[in-house]
């Protein structure tokens, strides 16, 4: 038999898929393939083994009420991307709204990791949801973290298993942390009073981190348009 006979038509395919991850290349996505994917990527979660991204990933799809809400919200973010004509424009929306998911489930994660006493959570609450009662305020923001927290993971899924792109991996991990920090700073100086030593101590830290989010964030959209590829982490 030819070398050429029927081994020949996978072996290009495996080449081809090979090529695709190594030069983060890939075909224009569907809202539909965007949505396939995004389900692939909240069932991979729920088998995951990390418990924060299990209990978002089950928490949805255990609730069809609730699942069926995050599904209309994430298919409008979806329809953002599916819009774009090219792969790389494709690419760069997806980079923007994982950074706007981080942004938006953050409030939510600095209350669940620091813990506050009572006190403390109705002024941080109040300080972002002035015109709100607190328990609806905490309810509300509650469910807008579970709906960011999902379409985060079905977002980077879709940005490291379906575009092939490592930007979604570690670099866009040390934005979070980073943003993270960011905000826990700016929480720390809001509850303070304006009189307190420790806030005008901590006014410098909060504009440097305020800067490298901004740093960070600019070179993450900047690699989108990279003809290299290669990530250079911001220096401060």
């Amino acid at each position: 038999m030819s070398s050429h006979g029927p081994t020949s038509k996978p072996a290009a395919l495996v080449q081809r898929f090979a090529n695709h991850a190594a030069t983060c290349d890939f075909l224009r996505l569907s809202h539909d393939r965007l949505m396939e994917e995004s389900q692939r990527g909240l069932n991979n979660a729920a088998l995951s083994g990390e418990p924060d991204d299990e209990r978002i990933a089950t928490r949805l799809l255990d609730d069809s009420r609730l699942y069926r809400r995050w599904e209309n919200e994430h298919a409008t973010l979806m329809r953002r991307i599916a819009v774009e004509l090219l792969p790389a424009s494709q690419k760069a929306e997806l980079l923007t709204i994982s950074l706007s998911l981080i942004h938006r489930k953050a409030l939510f994660e600095y209350l669940r990791d620091e813990r506050l006493r009572d006190g403390r959570r109705r002024q941080i609450m109040s300080h972002f949801f002035s015109h709100r009662d607190f328990a609806g305020a905490v309810v509300a923001e509650h469910g807008r973290y579970v709906q960011s927290a999902a379409s985060y993971l079905c977002s980077n899924h879709v940005g490291s298993k379906v575009m092939f792109d490592a930007l979604f991996g570690s670099p866009l991990a040390e934005y979070e942390d980073l943003y993270a920090s960011y905000f826990r700073t700016y929480c720390e100086v809001a509850l303070a009073s304006d009189r307190d030593a420790v806030t005008q101590s901590m006014q410098p830290v909060l504009f440097d981190l305020k800067a490298q989010v901004c740093e960070w964030r600019q070179a993450l959209i900047a690699l989108t348009g990279s003809q290299s590829g290669v990530w250079r982490r911001p220096t401060f």
